[in-house]
């Protein structure tokens, strides 16, 4: 497969968008006719006619998370991943698991075409965020089942990179590696990144801008496109660039990539998947147009295994741009929240994540940018009294100074997005940090 001008596929990844959008969909209807010919599907697809155009997706039915979770529920021994399972089982050779962050973890089956593709599809999302011949990559996941685990070895290896999988082990060894190894891209959340920068001076004995990370690619959570996050990773590593990286499991595990020019993350899944951007209310179809947002739905038009039509991501994106000086001509976006995270302060709606945003746009000098919202129970998503938010400070933060910013925020928040929070200080290390995904809500013990 041919490499030029930096780009991983450039057949695809130059290929105008509303071409490519009008070539996948002439993909959809072999795609239902082959779900048609399984009971699991044709009930769904009955009242579904002839797919001509873009617009005539929205004839065909949204398949939803709690639609996957059903279907695994009533698994049977010869179909153990449930009646989306469309291949023998002899025929699997990989499965995968979701996190589980937002629910009980749901599994995918891959086929041996499913395990090339996706290694291909993820080989492309790496190269767009800065990995190829010459980089030795720190993957810190440490669970091998989940989209952050295999699958993104696989693609860092099929990008070109020198897989350093350091993950899993204590923090004492990981840094090690890092500092053993001259890594010089970083895998890792968001929150993490920052959080391991910290860890590695505790037990190097020198700053992690001693050693050779110049690139952090993080993903797993919304975070690094907040621009008070992304600056606090780069000075944290001395690094020179942050690339956002997102994918879902369920899925591809890796969809968008933020290339060396930033400003969003590109689509990078074509062929593979087609998606589209609708209004979360109405399902009307958004166009890919700058300032544009809408939730982002996903059809796998090659997956063999396990493929879904339409399915509901729960992810909420802003269009940022539909070209880009790199030559990619998919559209660039930051996720701005998801549907599940969703809070309601009395009549208005909030994501955690334009908190988050709020607070360290004024906070930054005395906060580590490592905060969660506190909810009563799992269930709650109402709150009449102002939302309680955990704010880990610097250690290094003026107590003074401190208490003045964050009360500067907390009005912010209140102007900009009418909304009230509760503010509680926590020193560094009460708020845990995973190696993998981190809520930015949680609901407290009983």
């Amino acid at each position: 497969m041919s490499r030029d001008g930096g780009l991983w596929d450039p057949e695809h990844d130059r290929r105008p968008w509303a071409q490519t959008i009008a070539d996948q969909v002439q993909e959809v209807p072999c795609l239902i006719e082959r779900l048609r010919a399984h009971e699991a599907w044709r009930g769904r697809l009955a009242d579904v006619g002839g797919i001509r155009d873009f617009e005539d997706l929205r004839t065909i039915p949204f398949t939803t998370k709690d639609d996957i979770r059903a279907a695994q529920a009533a698994a049977i021994p010869d179909r153990p991943l449930g009646d989306f399972q469309l291949v023998p089982t002899d025929r699997l050779r990989q499965v995968t698991s979701s996190s589980g962050t937002t629910g009980a973890p749901t599994y995918f089956g891959l086929t041996a075409q499913d395990v090339a593709r996706w290694r291909h599809a993820i080989g492309n999302a790496y190269r767009t965020a800065g990995v190829g011949p010459g980089t030795t990559v720190a993957l810190t996941t440490g669970m091998a089942i989940v989209a952050g685990g295999m699958p993104y070895a696989d693609g860092i290896r099929e990008a070109g990179g020198a897989l350093a999988w350091i993950g899993g082990q204590t923090t004492a060894r990981m840094a090690q590696a890092m500092d053993r190894l001259r890594v010089n891209v970083l895998v890792a959340t968001a929150s993490f990144a920052a959080h391991f920068a910290d860890r590695c001076r505790e037990e190097l004995g020198r700053p992690a801008q001693e050693l050779s990370v110049r690139t952090v690619i993080a993903g797993g959570e919304p975070g690094a496109g907040v621009p008070h996050i992304r600056r606090m990773i780069l000075d944290a590593w001395g690094a020179t660039r942050v690339s956002e990286f997102m994918g879902l499991g369920d899925v591809l595990p890796a969809l968008w990539a933020e290339c060396a020019e930033g400003g969003g993350m590109h689509f990078t899944a074509a062929p593979d998947v087609l998606v589209e951007l609708v209004d979360p209310a109405s399902g009307e179809h958004i166009p890919w147009e700058p300032g544009a947002t809408g939730e982002a739905v996903y059809t796998t038009l090659t997956r063999e295994a396990s493929p879904l039509l339409r399915f509901r991501s729960g992810d909420h994106m802003s269009v940022r741009g539909v070209d880009c000086a790199c030559g990619r001509t998919a559209p660039r976006v930051r996720c701005i929240g998801r549907t599940d995270d969703m809070l309601i302060y009395k009549a208005m709606n909030v994501y955690p994540s334009a908190i988050r945003e709020v607070v360290l746009d004024i906070g930054s000098p005395v906060l580590t940018g490592t905060m969660r919202i506190r909810k009563s129970s799992r269930e709650q998503v109402r709150f009449d009294e102002p939302i309680p938010v955990e704010l880990e400070v610097r250690e290094t933060a003026d107590t003074s100074q401190a208490a003045q910013l964050i009360a500067r925020a907390v009005e912010a928040v209140r102007e900009r997005l009418r909304v009230r929070i509760a503010p509680e200080l926590r020193p560094v290390g009460v708020i845990p940090v995973s190696d993998y995904k981190n809520a930015l809500v949680y609901a407290a013990p009983d």
